[in-house]
């Protein structure tokens, strides 16, 4: 994978062919290791944003 690959990409190349980890490459060179933990803390993280955006609307509290 390349850093241009999105958390989803991962994800799906991780379930394809049941791994838990990915190579960071850039120019032929590892620059680092994705961990499926890593990806999964990703989508959390974007998940309690949008839940809090979400009760802040119901509870009315508008941005200014």
């Amino acid at each position: 994978m390349s850093p241009k690959h999105t958390v989803d990409e991962c994800l799906a190349m991780m379930t394809q062919h049941r791994i838990r980890h990915l190579p960071v490459l850039q120019d032929d060179a590892v620059i680092g290791i994705m961990s499926i933990g890593d990806l999964v803390k990703w989508v959390i993280s974007g998940h309690e944003q949008t839940i809090q955006a979400l009760h802040g609307y119901i509870a009315g509290a508008y941005p200014a």
